[in-house]
């Protein structure tokens, strides 16, 4: 039996996330029937996480099992004349067998992308949040760095993804800017359903609200997803790299 991880993109505009569902579109389900044409054969695709509706990948990590071989390369070739053009494999490697997409990873960097001008994108209206307005990128860099640590987080997760433990360790943090682009980088353990997007959509109001550190720990302490921003539209979020 052969384990072979994978490095995929894929732009998720016209999916309803990673995840496998009956009668939606999903990269998981489309990669699974890309491997069944390959390998004449099921066979299950494990993702290093589920992105939502929307979300994209630079770097999504998954595995799959299988009996008959195909060399690396000529897999990559092979499976990307199959795959829909809004999904890409990028690599592709034999590992240990016991190597589990999801239960071995250690952190995950997650990016969100800010445009700030007045106009909107015609090419980048499904891959970054417009903001009319550009917010104090410094102020932006210390709120955000607030969320670091770890911490109960539920006030940064989404009320149907609660779960009994809301607890996630925050690794690191990083803002820069690209022309008119804002980036936003976090590094943790691991996120709760929307927390990314949460934890934007209160860093955004705070800047412009002109708010401190102190805020986002009260916000944090208070366990109250009321009191936090809005959800960051799901089009600004990309999976960025999966660490092992």
């Amino acid at each position: 039996m052969y384990n072979r991880k994978c490095i995929v993109e894929y732009d998720g505009t016209d999916f309803c996330g990673w995840q496998a569902q009956k009668e939606v579109r999903t990269v998981q389900a489309e990669i699974e029937k890309a491997l069944a044409t390959m390998y004449k054969t099921n066979l299950f695709a494990i993702g290093s996480g589920r992105t939502d509706a929307g979300v994209h990948a630079l770097n999504q990590v998954f595995n799959f099992r299988t009996e008959n071989y195909i060399p690396p390369e000529g897999f990559v070739m092979g499976i990307n004349t199959i795959l829909p053009k809004d999904i890409a494999v990028k690599s592709a490697e034999d590992v240990d067998p016991e190597f589990h997409s999801q239960k071995s990873a250690v952190s995950k960097t997650y990016m969100y992308r800010l445009l700030t001008r007045w106009t909107p994108s015609a090419l980048d209206r499904n891959r970054a949040w417009w903001l009319k307005k550009k917010p104090d990128i410094e102020l932006m860099a210390e709120l955000l760095k607030a969320v670091e640590g770890e911490h109960d987080f539920a006030c940064f997760c989404a009320a149907e993804g609660m779960k009994e433990n809301t607890v996630r360790t925050i690794y690191h943090t990083k803002v820069y800017t690209d022309g008119d682009y804002i980036h936003f980088e976090i590094n943790g353990s691991g996120f709760l359903h929307m927390m990314i997007r949460i934890i934007t959509g209160t860093v955004v109001r705070g800047a412009f609200r002109k708010q401190t550190p102190a805020d986002i720990h009260e916000i944090i302490k208070g366990k109250d997803r009321r009191k936090a921003g809005m959800t960051a539209p799901a089009c600004g979020l990309y999976l960025k790299e999966v660490f092992y």
